[in-house]
Protein backbone atom coordinates (compact mmCIF):
# COMPACT_ATOMS: atom_id res chain seq x y z
CA UNK A 1 0.00 0.00 0.00
CA UNK A 2 0.78 3.96 -0.95
CA UNK A 3 2.32 5.54 2.16
CA UNK A 4 -0.42 8.01 3.10
CA UNK A 5 0.98 9.25 6.47
CA UNK A 6 0.98 13.04 5.82
CA UNK A 7 -1.99 12.74 4.57
CA UNK A 8 -3.55 11.09 7.58
CA UNK A 9 -1.53 13.30 10.13
CA UNK A 10 -2.91 16.54 7.83
CA UNK A 11 -7.03 15.11 8.08
CA UNK A 12 -6.20 14.75 11.73
CA UNK A 13 -4.87 18.04 12.69
CA UNK A 14 -7.20 19.80 10.40
CA UNK A 15 -10.53 18.58 12.41
CA UNK A 16 -9.00 19.07 15.71
CA UNK A 17 -9.48 22.59 14.46
CA UNK A 18 -12.36 24.29 15.73
CA UNK A 19 -12.01 27.10 12.62
CA UNK A 20 -11.93 24.53 9.86
CA UNK A 21 -14.81 22.34 12.00
CA UNK A 22 -17.54 25.35 12.28
CA UNK A 23 -16.60 26.26 8.88
CA UNK A 24 -17.83 22.45 7.79
CA UNK A 25 -20.85 22.49 9.70
CA UNK A 26 -21.74 26.23 7.87
CA UNK A 27 -20.71 25.36 4.38
CA UNK A 28 -21.07 21.42 3.59
CA UNK A 29 -23.72 20.28 6.57
CA UNK A 30 -26.75 21.51 4.92
CA UNK A 31 -26.10 19.63 2.01
CA UNK A 32 -24.84 16.42 3.96
CA UNK A 33 -28.02 16.53 6.00
CA UNK A 34 -30.07 16.30 2.94
CA UNK A 35 -28.46 13.60 2.07
CA UNK A 36 -28.48 12.07 5.70
CA UNK A 37 -32.33 12.32 5.63
CA UNK A 38 -32.28 9.20 2.32
CA UNK A 39 -29.96 7.37 4.43
CA UNK A 40 -32.69 7.37 7.21
CA UNK A 41 -35.12 6.65 5.07
CA UNK A 42 -33.42 4.04 3.35
CA UNK A 43 -32.35 2.20 6.52
CA UNK A 44 -35.45 1.30 8.11
CA UNK A 45 -33.75 2.23 11.59
CA UNK A 46 -36.08 1.37 13.73
CA UNK A 47 -35.50 -1.04 16.70
CA UNK A 48 -31.78 -1.62 14.85
CA UNK A 49 -28.26 -1.40 16.35
CA UNK A 50 -26.43 1.33 14.19
CA UNK A 51 -23.22 2.38 13.97
CA UNK A 52 -22.92 5.66 12.57
CA UNK A 53 -18.94 5.21 11.33
CA UNK A 54 -17.24 9.08 10.95
CA UNK A 55 -20.21 10.45 12.36
CA UNK A 56 -18.95 14.10 12.39
CA UNK A 57 -20.84 16.72 13.89
CA UNK A 58 -23.78 13.83 14.78
CA UNK A 59 -26.31 15.41 12.89
CA UNK A 60 -27.04 11.46 10.64
CA UNK A 61 -26.55 10.29 14.36
CA UNK A 62 -29.48 12.11 15.97
CA UNK A 63 -32.04 11.51 12.99
CA UNK A 64 -31.16 7.78 13.34
CA UNK A 65 -31.83 7.95 17.51
CA UNK A 66 -35.11 9.49 16.67
CA UNK A 67 -36.26 6.90 13.86
CA UNK A 68 -36.12 4.65 16.81
CA UNK A 69 -32.53 3.06 16.44
CA UNK A 70 -30.14 2.13 19.09
CA UNK A 71 -27.06 4.33 17.86
CA UNK A 72 -23.32 4.03 18.30
CA UNK A 73 -21.33 7.19 16.67
CA UNK A 74 -17.78 7.00 16.04
CA UNK A 75 -15.32 9.35 14.82
CA UNK A 76 -11.46 10.67 15.23
CA UNK A 77 -11.88 14.09 15.90
CA UNK A 78 -12.92 15.36 19.15
CA UNK A 79 -13.70 18.51 18.01
CA UNK A 80 -16.70 17.02 16.40
CA UNK A 81 -17.81 14.68 19.00
CA UNK A 82 -18.08 17.83 21.07
CA UNK A 83 -20.84 18.93 18.50
CA UNK A 84 -22.00 14.73 18.16
CA UNK A 85 -22.83 15.08 22.14
CA UNK A 86 -24.87 18.18 22.08
CA UNK A 87 -26.61 16.83 18.95
CA UNK A 88 -27.37 13.74 19.46
CA UNK A 89 -27.45 13.15 23.63
CA UNK A 90 -28.81 10.38 23.40
CA UNK A 91 -26.41 8.23 21.33
CA UNK A 92 -23.23 6.49 22.40
CA UNK A 93 -20.06 8.20 21.33
CA UNK A 94 -17.01 6.76 20.99
CA UNK A 95 -13.44 8.40 19.80
CA UNK A 96 -11.82 5.80 17.49
CA UNK A 97 -10.29 4.53 14.23
CA UNK A 98 -12.37 3.25 11.67
CA UNK A 99 -9.38 1.20 11.09
CA UNK A 100 -9.66 -0.43 14.41
CA UNK A 101 -12.84 -0.26 15.48
CA UNK A 102 -13.52 -0.97 19.19
CA UNK A 103 -16.18 -2.98 18.76
CA UNK A 104 -17.08 -6.96 18.71
CA UNK A 105 -17.87 -8.76 16.16
CA UNK A 106 -21.15 -8.70 14.70
CA UNK A 107 -21.96 -5.91 17.29
CA UNK A 108 -24.33 -3.78 14.42
CA UNK A 109 -27.43 -4.75 12.66
CA UNK A 110 -26.08 -1.49 10.37
CA UNK A 111 -23.05 0.65 9.41
CA UNK A 112 -24.03 4.20 7.88
CA UNK A 113 -21.52 6.47 6.52
CA UNK A 114 -22.11 9.78 5.71
CA UNK A 115 -19.36 11.50 3.64
CA UNK A 116 -16.57 9.61 5.72
CA UNK A 117 -14.86 7.77 3.75
CA UNK A 118 -12.57 10.00 1.45
CA UNK A 119 -10.79 11.38 5.12
CA UNK A 120 -9.48 7.85 5.60
CA UNK A 121 -5.61 7.07 4.66
CA UNK A 122 -6.74 3.52 4.41
CA UNK A 123 -10.32 2.53 3.24
CA UNK A 124 -10.28 -0.70 2.48
CA UNK A 125 -9.03 -1.61 5.91
CA UNK A 126 -11.77 0.45 7.15
CA UNK A 127 -14.28 -1.60 4.77
CA UNK A 128 -12.84 -4.21 6.42
CA UNK A 129 -13.91 -3.46 10.31
CA UNK A 130 -17.05 -2.43 8.43
CA UNK A 131 -17.54 -6.21 7.41
CA UNK A 132 -16.17 -7.55 10.81
CA UNK A 133 -18.69 -5.43 12.48
CA UNK A 134 -22.02 -6.34 10.87
CA UNK A 135 -24.46 -8.99 11.74
CA UNK A 136 -24.41 -11.71 8.79
CA UNK A 137 -28.13 -10.32 7.49
CA UNK A 138 -26.43 -6.48 7.99
CA UNK A 139 -25.69 -4.16 5.64
CA UNK A 140 -23.34 -1.01 4.82
CA UNK A 141 -25.44 2.09 3.88
CA UNK A 142 -22.26 4.81 2.72
CA UNK A 143 -22.78 8.53 0.69
CA UNK A 144 -19.76 10.15 -1.16
CA UNK A 145 -19.38 13.17 -3.81
CA UNK A 146 -19.89 11.71 -7.19
CA UNK A 147 -16.61 12.29 -9.10
CA UNK A 148 -16.05 15.79 -10.80
CA UNK A 149 -16.59 14.44 -14.42
CA UNK A 150 -20.45 14.32 -12.89
CA UNK A 151 -20.23 16.89 -10.38
CA UNK A 152 -20.49 20.37 -11.74
CA UNK A 153 -19.58 21.63 -8.10
CA UNK A 154 -16.40 19.38 -7.74
CA UNK A 155 -15.59 20.20 -11.84
CA UNK A 156 -15.54 23.58 -11.53
CA UNK A 157 -13.01 23.37 -8.31
CA UNK A 158 -10.88 20.38 -8.98
CA UNK A 159 -10.79 21.27 -12.94
CA UNK A 160 -9.19 24.99 -11.68
CA UNK A 161 -6.85 23.53 -9.03
CA UNK A 162 -5.81 21.40 -11.69
CA UNK A 163 -4.86 23.84 -14.52
CA UNK A 164 -3.17 26.04 -12.35
CA UNK A 165 -1.73 24.04 -8.88
CA UNK A 166 1.46 22.65 -8.46
CA UNK A 167 0.55 19.53 -6.84
CA UNK A 168 3.81 18.71 -5.96
CA UNK A 169 2.57 20.19 -2.63
CA UNK A 170 0.26 18.05 -1.72
CA UNK A 171 0.52 14.47 -0.18
CA UNK A 172 -0.03 11.01 -1.44
CA UNK A 173 -3.41 10.75 -0.68
CA UNK A 174 -6.16 7.74 -1.57
CA UNK A 175 -8.69 7.66 -4.38
CA UNK A 176 -11.26 10.51 -3.07
CA UNK A 177 -13.48 9.39 -5.54
CA UNK A 178 -13.35 5.66 -5.78
CA UNK A 179 -16.98 4.89 -4.52
CA UNK A 180 -18.49 7.38 -6.86
CA UNK A 181 -18.20 4.94 -9.83
CA UNK A 182 -20.44 1.69 -9.22
CA UNK A 183 -16.97 -0.80 -10.97
CA UNK A 184 -14.73 1.15 -8.14
CA UNK A 185 -17.24 0.36 -5.85
CA UNK A 186 -17.80 -2.82 -6.41
CA UNK A 187 -14.10 -4.07 -6.08
CA UNK A 188 -13.59 -2.45 -2.84
CA UNK A 189 -15.77 -3.51 -1.75
CA UNK A 190 -15.79 -7.08 -3.03
CA UNK A 191 -11.66 -7.11 -1.83
CA UNK A 192 -13.33 -6.89 2.08
CA UNK A 193 -15.89 -9.40 1.85
CA UNK A 194 -18.84 -6.92 0.81
CA UNK A 195 -21.26 -7.11 -2.25
CA UNK A 196 -22.77 -3.94 -3.52
CA UNK A 197 -26.50 -4.15 -3.58
CA UNK A 198 -27.51 -0.67 -4.89
CA UNK A 199 -25.02 2.14 -6.57
CA UNK A 200 -26.95 5.87 -7.16
CA UNK A 201 -26.64 9.48 -8.27
CA UNK A 202 -28.65 12.00 -6.34
CA UNK A 203 -29.07 15.05 -6.25
CA UNK A 204 -27.94 17.77 -3.92
CA UNK A 205 -27.01 21.68 -4.29
CA UNK A 206 -25.47 23.85 -2.83
CA UNK A 207 -27.59 27.68 -2.24
CA UNK A 208 -25.23 30.54 -2.89
CA UNK A 209 -25.26 34.09 -2.39
CA UNK A 210 -22.37 35.35 -4.58
CA UNK A 211 -20.41 33.22 -6.78
CA UNK A 212 -17.31 33.49 -5.36
CA UNK A 213 -18.75 31.37 -2.15
CA UNK A 214 -17.81 28.16 -3.87
CA UNK A 215 -14.27 28.85 -3.78
CA UNK A 216 -14.55 30.00 -0.24
CA UNK A 217 -16.07 27.02 0.57
CA UNK A 218 -13.04 24.63 -0.63
CA UNK A 219 -10.60 27.41 1.05
CA UNK A 220 -11.82 27.19 4.60
CA UNK A 221 -14.03 23.87 5.10
CA UNK A 222 -12.42 21.37 3.45
CA UNK A 223 -8.61 19.95 4.83
CA UNK A 224 -6.66 18.55 1.77
CA UNK A 225 -8.29 21.15 -1.01
CA UNK A 226 -7.54 23.75 1.57
CA UNK A 227 -3.88 23.19 1.98
CA UNK A 228 -3.15 22.67 -1.46
CA UNK A 229 -4.60 26.26 -2.86
CA UNK A 230 -3.00 28.02 0.60
CA UNK A 231 0.23 26.21 -0.61
CA UNK A 232 0.08 27.92 -3.91
CA UNK A 233 1.98 30.98 -4.67
CA UNK A 234 -0.41 34.32 -4.24
CA UNK A 235 -1.13 34.71 -8.43
CA UNK A 236 -1.69 31.08 -8.76
CA UNK A 237 -4.50 31.48 -5.96
CA UNK A 238 -5.54 34.50 -7.37
CA UNK A 239 -5.97 32.79 -10.71
CA UNK A 240 -7.74 29.57 -9.12
CA UNK A 241 -10.46 31.59 -6.82
CA UNK A 242 -11.04 33.82 -10.55
CA UNK A 243 -11.41 30.69 -12.48
CA UNK A 244 -14.21 29.20 -9.78
CA UNK A 245 -15.95 32.30 -9.12
CA UNK A 246 -16.13 33.50 -12.92
CA UNK A 247 -17.05 29.43 -13.95
CA UNK A 248 -20.22 29.67 -11.60
CA UNK A 249 -21.50 33.32 -12.02
CA UNK A 250 -21.85 32.17 -15.92
CA UNK A 251 -23.33 29.17 -15.42
CA UNK A 252 -25.01 28.58 -12.07
CA UNK A 253 -26.82 31.92 -11.44
CA UNK A 254 -30.72 31.40 -10.24
CA UNK A 255 -33.00 33.56 -8.69
CA UNK A 256 -30.65 36.27 -7.86
CA UNK A 257 -28.36 33.67 -6.53
CA UNK A 258 -26.34 30.89 -7.55
CA UNK A 259 -27.27 26.67 -7.63
CA UNK A 260 -24.37 24.87 -8.24
CA UNK A 261 -25.40 20.77 -8.15
CA UNK A 262 -23.01 18.99 -6.18
CA UNK A 263 -24.43 15.20 -6.69
CA UNK A 264 -23.38 12.11 -4.56
CA UNK A 265 -23.35 8.65 -4.72
CA UNK A 266 -25.14 6.60 -2.50
CA UNK A 267 -24.14 2.81 -1.98
CA UNK A 268 -25.91 0.25 -0.35
CA UNK A 269 -23.74 -3.14 0.39
CA UNK A 270 -24.42 -6.59 2.25
CA UNK A 271 -22.43 -9.35 3.43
Amino acid sequence: MQDFGEFAARERDGWANEGLVSAYVDKFVPVTDSIARVLVERSSPRDKSILDLCCGQGTLTAMLCDAGAKVTGLDFSNEMLARAALNAPEADLRQGDAGSLPFDDGAFDQVVCNFGMMHLPDQQKALSEVQRVLRPDGRFLMATWAAPDVSPAFGTVFGAIRGNADFSKAPAQPDLFVFAKPEGAREMMKVSGLRVVSHEIVPAFWELSEPGELFEIFLTATVAASQLIKGQEPEVIGAIQEQITDNVRENFGDEGGFRVPVPVAIVEAAL
